[in-house]
């Protein structure tokens, strides 16, 4: 006999287990959530059609997962995520975090503000439950899961295939889901499966109790990383030359914020970039002038944003920038050394690719394939022993490496992608599925059962797992992955198989407000029925569609 789960009982037991992104408790969770599906009747009695999948992950993670046969091919994927941010910044309530009950209590204790006054009153209202990961995302998780077990007791939607897959990692690096898409690709082809849509209950935000969101696709992203050579110049000199802080500096500053990096379709537009590191490579004080300064940068995209165009206005922003930096130096020059010159003119800065970098040590550099590959062996030690950042020690050390191998003199600006790379998806671009009809479905559903309207978005913006799962036309992708400066040891996606499981994919999950701080929260509604109703409604609409083709 199976346990007759609840969503909201088994979001509960989901959320009071630790599963910090990035740790051994992963793999705890993965274990359990596998331990949850061998206690149902349908996989004691078919035990073959579970399991927990290792796709050799660094830190031996595993993926547990579930097959509820149907009589055909057609199949729909239920997928989500159950790792979670860490919880120190509940500060006193730590201890709470992971008890939402207890916790909606502690916090009702504190003084809020009246700009907080919507964190005030959802604690007032039997609606919200607080705690780590209720929104993010282990109640959309857990509305998944119930609804597998309950059309695999009850034999529901027998014309199509239910695969339950959960995955670890998606807020560190996503590795999770692009290790489970060799497990989607070998379980369709031992099973024969054809892959209709992905359902993916990430919480949504939304204004009103009275709707309910269906977003259609999921931004991609780029992490550029730029390395900044200059003049190493005492600071009695500091006009002889360019410094790197003061060119690099420049270069956050156009890059930051800047709207022209904007990319938009369907209504919708993605946030400006954002400067998430600068910094020196100084590792000890003296009064030179840093000879290398870095920074890495966060641009969001959608599917119409090229990325040839981007790499290109990246280019030109750092051209600007030099630009800028040397007119400066020369009318600095000017005032402190009227009548003459305080050093020899800055040169013209040069701005090159790092693939352009890489070639240009090829040619010019004697033995420098073998002298690269003994320092990335190096560089992949490093980050696998977890001494450094998968971004420092397999990004901007080995571009500084590469500077210092080419000879180039400074001032000169290096340009090469970092991990992650996020390739943005989208339903529009899906060959042969009827989105429209898709919709039509859950919005009568909705007003018919709930007095809910629809809300439809055709971008998630927060990026999500479905980016590795629903690439089309990967052309563009291969192009990105050119300028990945990681090697494929340590960070590798495998677009060859995500083009083979290619599916559309709908994030469809609960109402979720302040995710990853010490209010998230989770609409409660939406948690018991709502969620539930949408995924059942799609899975009906996937089975009615196979049963016209059997």
């Amino acid at each position: 006999m199976s346990k007759n789960w609840t969503p909201k009982e088994l979001m509960y037991d989901l959320v009071k287990r630790e599963s910090e992104s990035f740790t051994p408790q992963e793999t705890e969770m993965a274990r359990h959530i596998h331990a949850l599906i061998q206690e149902q009747a349908y996989w004691q009695e078919h035990p073959a059609y579970c399991g927990l999948y290792d796709g050799g992950d660094l830190l031996g993670r595993l993926i547990p997962w579930a097959l509820r046969r149907g009589r055909g091919a057609r199949t729909v994927i239920l997928t989500g995520h159950f790792d979670c941010v860490e919880t120190r910044n509940y500060g006193a309530l730590q201890p709470f975090a992971l008890e939402p009950d207890r916790l909606k209590e502690e916090l009702k204790k504190l003084d809020w503000d009246e700009e907080m006054a919507s964190v005030r009153e959802d604690l007032e209202s039997p609606d919200w439950c607080f705690g780590r990961g209720v929104a993010d995302m282990k109640g959309g998780l857990a509305c998944a899961m119930t609804e597998l077990f309950r059309h695999a007791e009850e034999g529901l939607a027998p014309d199509v295939n239910l695969l339950f897959v959960a995955v670890h990692d998606e807020e560190h690096q996503a590795e999770g889901i692009m290790q489970a898409v060799g497990l989607l690709a070998g379980l369709k082809e031992t099973y024969g499966l054809d892959y209709a849509i992905l359902l993916n209950p990430e919480p949504a935000g939304r204004r009103q109790a009275a709707a309910y969101t269906y977003v259609d696709g999921s931004i991609g992203k780029i992490l550029p990383g730029i390395v900044v050579k200059g003049d190493s110049i005492h600071v009695a000199n500091i006009l002889s030359g360019l410094s790197s802080t003061f060119l690099a500096a420049r270069i956050a500053a156009r890059i930051d914020l800047n709207p022209d990096f904007r990319s938009g379709e369907f209504g919708k537009e993605t946030p400006p970039p954002v400067v998430l590191c600068l910094r020196d490579c100084k590792e000890e004080y003296n009064v030179s002038a840093p000879r290398f300064t870095e920074l890495y940068c966060h641009i969001p995209m959608t599917k119409s944003q090229s990325l040839p165009a981007l790499n290109e206005k990246l280019k030109a922003v750092c051209r600007e920038a030099a630009e800028e930096a040397v007119a400066r130096h020369q009318s600095v020059q000017a005032v402190c050394q009227p009548g003459g010159k305080a050093g020899q003119e800055p040169p013209a800065v040069r701005i090159m690719s790092c693939s352009e970098l890489d070639a240009y040590c090829g040619e010019k550099v004697p033995d420098y394939a073998a002298r690269k590959e003994a320092f990335l062996k190096q560089q992949i030690a490093k980050v696998k022993e977890g001494r450094v950042l998968i971004q420092e020690g397999g990004g901007l050390a080995i571009m500084r490496w590469m500077i210092d191998c080419s000879g180039i003199p400074g001032p000169l600006v290096v340009i090469g992608l970092l991990p992650p790379y996020v390739p943005p998806v989208n339903n529009h671009y899906m060959p042969g599925f009827d989105r429209e009809g898709m919709i039509r479905e859950v919005t009568a559903m909705l007003r018919e059962r709930f007095g809910r309207e629809l809300i439809e978005d055709p971008y998630s913006m927060g990026m999500s797992d479905n980016s590795y799962t629903g690439c089309t036309e990967i052309a563009q992708d291969l192009l990105a992955m050119k300028e990945m400066v990681c090697p494929p040891e340590l960070y590798h996606i495998p677009f060859a198989e995500i083009e083979k499981i290619a599916v559309p994919s709908v994030l469809i999950g609960p109402w979720g407000k302040d995710y990853h701080t010490m209010t998230e929260r989770v609409y409660l509604p939406d948690i018991e029925a709502v969620t539930p109703a949408v995924l059942a409604c799609l899975i009906r609409r996937v089975a009615e569609e196979a049963r016209e083709e059997l």
